[in-house]
């Protein structure tokens, strides 16, 4: 099979596998959301914050640098695979000891040191998973991954949802998540040695190689923790767990959305580092920016349209209890565009051997993320939450911007891109919010696509060929391929 089917075929496994899984975590949050109310979600929440900081200490980016060396060479990457292994029995109960200190010394009530306790095991099955399913990744076995994932979210739902209704509390939730993770390590460990994808003895000096090579991708995912968690921790400490649990809505709500890039990134990043293998820089561009547009095009849509509709969703899906999420969902969803937008960046950095320029980046943000909340949160709660993630987000963009400046087409074309997704979002949002408000929900919802349509259409992000293109993709996947084309692709 060509790279590029086998590209196409990992994406398309990871689309499927990873739409239904956030299906069923919406559905499964949603409906344990309104049987335990705000202050229990605040308080799961508030222990899976804490145990999802610490959890970089049980990898500390060993887990690229194992995939990065199986893909190389099979031998050396199951030697690495192994001390790997070796390095986490040290790892990991650093990682379980430091998230109970940081619970028990802070003061934390019986009930979120039970849970954290219970979310330190989830920890500590995810590190392992994460390195097997690496393994797998690999050698591009991601079909096992995949499925693995599925499974372990219909028992997060199941357990979830049991849990709510039985009013085992936040603990309950967090065992939710237990049975989840230790079925992917599980999996994920007896998958790897079916596909012989097992460790070998290591060499002298393996581990040292390792975690000098993991360096950057630990410093990376610190960074990430930081930003990504400091929110809930602070809203912990100055207004308590009913406030993080109003603002876990909206952040699950809108970070929900973020598999629709991730999926789009791992087909896209081996394609950068082909072409910039191959020195064609042309076309390193070209691609570069038709990814760009692609993220624009989404980002700018999902963003309006999820800030806009907050009002007549939060009450609709998850009841009156949570009118408190309606003002932080009509805020993060800003960060969407952004975001979006930082992925092809990120890849193109990365697949262009400047990785260290994008840890950079991540570490600014991650200062620029503990300013805002700490000017925010204390005032603002879940609102200035909300806001300090959006500054960070379109920092972290477009300090991004500025370092693959000489990768874009031109900085004009850029600034056009970005300020032509701007009015799309911002047109989308008032549509909806004014004009929408007055029709029922799902009729609000259509309308929302249809002007984000139409003002994609009119600004040109989005042309006719696109669409007719995508057509015609669509059909050939519900229809087959046209037998002929198939023999013309031969010759």
């Amino acid at each position: 099979m060509s790279d590029g089917r086998t590209i196409a075929k990992n994406a398309a496994w990871l689309l499927v596998a990873t739409t239904g899984q956030k299906l069923l975590a919406f559905v499964s949050f949603t409906v344990a959301a309104r049987l335990v109310g705000p202050f229990v979600i605040g308080e799961y929440f508030y222990a899976v914050a804490v145990t999802s900081t610490f959890v970089i200490i049980a990898d500390l980016g060993l887990t690229p640098v194992v995939i990065r060396a199986i893909a190389a060479g099979a031998e050396e990457g199951r030697r690495l695979l192994s001390a790997a292994l070796r390095l986490k029995v040290i790892l990991i109960p650093v990682a379980i000891l430091a998230s109970l200190a940081f619970v028990i010394f802070g003061r934390a009530s019986q009930t979120i040191v039970i849970t954290t306790a219970i979310a330190t095991l989830v920890m500590s099955a995810d590190a392992l998973s994460l390195l097997f399913y690496g393994a797998l990744r690999g050698r591009q076995r991601l079909q096992f991954e995949a499925a693995g994932m599925f499974v372990g979210q219909v028992l997060t739902a199941s357990v979830a949802i049991t849990a709510a209704i039985l009013g085992w509390g936040a603990p309950g939730l967090a065992l939710a998540l237990l049975a989840a993770s230790s079925w992917n390590a599980w999996w994920a460990w007896t998958q790897g040695r079916g596909q012989q994808v097992t460790p070998l003895k290591p060499h002298w000096g393996d581990a040292a190689m390792l975690v000098k090579q993991a360096v950057p991708f630990a410093l990376a995912g610190i960074f990430v923790k930081v930003y990504s968690y400091l929110d809930s921790i602070m809203l912990k400490a100055f207004h308590g767990e009913a406030a993080v649990g109003t603002y876990s809505v909206a952040y699950k709500v809108t970070y929900a959305l973020q598999f629709l890039p991730l999926v789009f990134i791992a087909a896209l990043f081996p394609a950068l580092s082909a072409v910039h293998a191959s020195g064609d820089k042309a076309a390193l561009k070209r691609i570069f920016a038709g990814s760009l547009r692609l993220m624009a095009i989404a980002g700018a849509g999902l963003a309006a349209g999820l800030s806009a509709l907050a009002p007549r969703f939060i009450p609709l899906v998850y009841g009156n209890q949570f009118l408190g999420s309606v003002a932080p969902l009509g805020i993060l969803p800003w960060v969407l565009l952004p975001i979006f937008l930082d992925f092809p960046i990120g890849s193109l950095l990365n697949a262009t051997h400047r990785a260290h320029w994008k840890t950079t980046a991540m570490g600014a943000t991650m200062v620029v993320n503990a300013i805002m909340n700490a000017l925010l949160v204390p005032s603002y709660g879940p609102v200035g939450a909300s806001w300090a993630g959006v500054v960070s987000f379109w920092f972290l963009m477009l300090v991004g911007t500025f370092m693959v400046w000489n990768d874009l087409p031109s900085p004009g074309w850029f600034a056009s891109l970005l300020g032509r997704a701007l009015f799309v979002a911002g047109g989308t949002w008032y549509a909806i919010l004014n004009v929408g408000a007055i029709m029922p929900f799902a009729l609000d919802v259509l309308f929302g696509v249809a002007i984000a349509g139409t003002l994609l259409l009119v600004t040109q992000l989005l042309t006719f060929d696109d669409v007719r293109v995508g057509y015609g993709w669509l059909l050939r996947r519900v229809k087959g391929p046209d037998p002929t084309e198939e023999a013309g692709n031969q010759i």
